[in-house]
């Protein structure tokens, strides 16, 4: 009996545990369908401004439909479609042949013209214009441009078109080229501030560095002792007391030169100085000693 009720137990939990995952897959099947039948609708709702703007349908061929975007490049246009490029034959089916919407088409003339699609999110559109990510979300308005959950909404989804994210971009791209110009200009005239400070600084210390004006004498002598020149204010005694100073002064050192030469002569040997060797013996001991 006990293991009846086991198997029973046992029995049930295996029916709860399948209808739990049951229910939880149709409920994600429900969220999936959901989805899809919302983006279908929003494809359709697109392919009809795109038949009312530019005027054509899956029907339209593929010349056909260039000529209505005003695609320049068509070969360019055909390979972002996924087709050969250079296959002239291509021009002439339709879209529905060729298997690509309306809505197709437009995105590869928007991609083959900016870079990007109104389908691209912020983070792919900055990476493709090599702008910061968070200059184009302050630029479009958008509340905490440092937060990283505006990076994966789409410019279709904020409302925004290629055009107006190239327009944003070639207001960055003046305003950088005016920065880079003026942080130039700047630059510059610190150099040439600095050079024009220092050539001053360098001539005002010539100018410190300046040699002392020699005086000029107030009297000028001759070697002989006579005056050669002298200031028409200066005293005539002084200058006769200075040329007896000088006088004397001459005299003083001539007489103490005669008093050097007196006692003062140098030692000679007078045997030696006349040549003359009267003990001969004498001399030749000292040396043998």
């Amino acid at each position: 009996m006990a293991i009846f009720l086991c198997k029973v137990l046992a029995m049930r939990k295996i029916m709860f545990l399948t209808l739990f995952t049951f229910c939880v897959l149709s409920g994600w099947a429900q969220i999936i369908s959901v989805e899809q039948t919302i983006s279908d609708s929003l494809a359709l709702a697109r392919e009809k401004e795109i038949i009312s703007e530019y005027g054509f349908r899956d029907t339209a061929t593929l010349s056909e439909v260039a000529n209505k975007l005003q695609i320049e490049d068509i070969d360019r246009w055909k390979s972002y479609l996924g087709l050969e490029p250079h296959n002239e034959k291509l021009d002439k089916m339709s879209l529905r042949k060729l298997g690509i919407t309306p809505y197709k088409a437009l995105l590869a003339q928007q991609y083959s013209i900016y870079g990007f699609t109104e389908l691209s999110t912020l983070e792919e559109v900055a990476a493709a214009l090599k702008m910061p990510v968070k200059k184009i979300k302050q630029e479009i308005g958008l509340d905490k441009p440092n937060s990283p959950k505006w990076d994966s909404y789409s410019l279709q989804s904020l409302n925004l078109t290629p055009e107006d994210i190239k327009k944003i971009h070639r207001e960055f791209e003046e305003k950088s080229l005016n920065f880079g110009l003026n942080v130039t200009l700047v630059g510059m005239l610190t150099v040439f501030t600095a050079l024009l400070i220092t050539s001053i600084i360098i001539g005002q210390l010539n100018h410190l560095n300046r040699p002392a004006k020699e005086k000029k004498a107030d009297m000028k002598i001759t070697p002989g002792g006579k005056v050669r020149s002298a200031s028409a204010t200066l005293n005539h005694n002084v200058i006769a007391a200075l040329v007896t100073t000088i006088f004397l002064y001459e005299q003083s050192l001539e007489e103490k030169r005669k008093i050097a030469l007196t006692f003062k002569r140098t030692p000679t040997n007078q045997w030696r100085a006349s040549a003359m060797l009267n003990m001969p013996n004498r001399e030749m001991y000292l040396k043998r000693r």
